[in-house]
């Protein structure tokens, strides 16, 4: 398989907003980018998004104007298939999630690229192995490589995928770590790592309220203004190795305490329309006035500044 300095182009297949966004991870970071979608206002659009995003990494300071006109000069797109994966050295798919649409997709594509392209998959739900069914040609280097979404701000991506080889998989999370995303390897299982851990916080903040126990703006507190300070630096195993005199320690004193408060949980099976109207008003506060797009885009300007900060700080750990 190409290693990452062998994969000069890439080509992202969809235009939506997380395809978008990996077109802004390789061409910032040095890779020509074929962005393939049939043609349609977002295939027509998709140029203008990517400088406008290119451009809000320059205002926070993350990067260049140098930096955003030569990506922006990388950036080719393509409402032809063949031609958008001729020459690739990478393919990342990025279309709905839509498996007789991803399955045609990869058969193609696994046709029209030689064998020591890998084919990564975006997909959140789908499982490889049934994504791959009509690949005839080394299916065995189509996997997963699923991002936080929009990628080019969060740079968690999972690498995963049962029955990809591991020279796939090898490839794939070289190259995540060339262009600056942070990937880890995992199994294949429902939600793969990232989204198990929100879910199950997601389940605990819609129990919390829908019981009464406190309101919308206070379960955004407990993360905005408690754990969140923290997990942007530490995970939940950094947490409990600073509870007590170590992590040996954490787990094996509070064990009773966690396996009952686990049994205790409340559990959120489902929750009705009336629900969802409350929780909406409740939270509307908590936008401060912003609508969606504000949000949004706030959102996405706390966390590159806090990004520029953990590398800052990175730096100077290591001198």
């Amino acid at each position: 398989m190409r290693g990452p300095h062998e994969v000069k182009t890439v080509a992202v297949l969809g235009c939506g907003f997380v395809g978008f966004s990996w077109g802004v991870v390789f061409a910032r970071h040095g890779r020509r980018v074929h962005l393939y979608n049939r043609p349609s206002p977002s295939l027509d659009s998709v140029t203008g998004r990517v400088r406008t995003a290119l451009e809000f990494l320059h205002g926070e300071g993350a990067i260049t104007a140098d930096e955003v006109e030569a990506a922006l000069g990388r950036v080719r797109t393509f409402g032809e298939l063949d031609a958008a994966v001729e020459g690739a050295d990478y393919v990342q798919e990025a279309l709905p999630e839509d498996l007789a649409l991803k399955q045609r997709v990869f058969a193609e594509v696994a046709r029209l690229t030689p064998a020591d392209v890998v084919i990564g998959s975006s997909c959140s739900g789908l499982r490889r192995a049934d994504i791959v069914q009509r690949v005839e040609h080394c299916p065995e280097r189509c996997l997963v490589a699923h991002p936080a979404n929009p990628p080019h701000v969060i740079p968690f991506v999972e690498i995963a995928g049962d029955g990809a080889s591991e020279a796939a998989k090898e490839a794939a999370y070289a190259l995540m770590e060339a262009v600056g995303q942070k990937p880890v390897r995992c199994r294949e299982v429902y939600g793969y790592v990232l989204n198990r851990l929100q879910l199950a916080l997601i389940q605990q903040a819609l129990h919390l309220v829908r019981e009464g126990i406190c309101d919308v703006p206070a379960v955004e507190r407990a993360l905005t203004d408690g754990l969140g300070l923290r997990w942007a630096f530490q995970g939940p195993y950094g947490v409990e190795e600073l509870n007590s005199a170590d992590l040996t320690e954490g787990l094996t004193k509070y064990k009773a305490y966690m396996i009952e408060g686990f049994q205790n949980l409340g559990v959120v099976e489902d929750y009705d329309e009336r629900f969802v109207e409350e929780a909406v008003a409740a939270f509307r506060p908590v936008m401060e006035g912003r609508d969606h797009d504000e949000y949004l885009e706030w959102r996405d300007r706390m966390i590159v500044r806090t990004r520029m900060l953990k590398d800052a700080h990175a730096r100077e750990d290591e001198r």
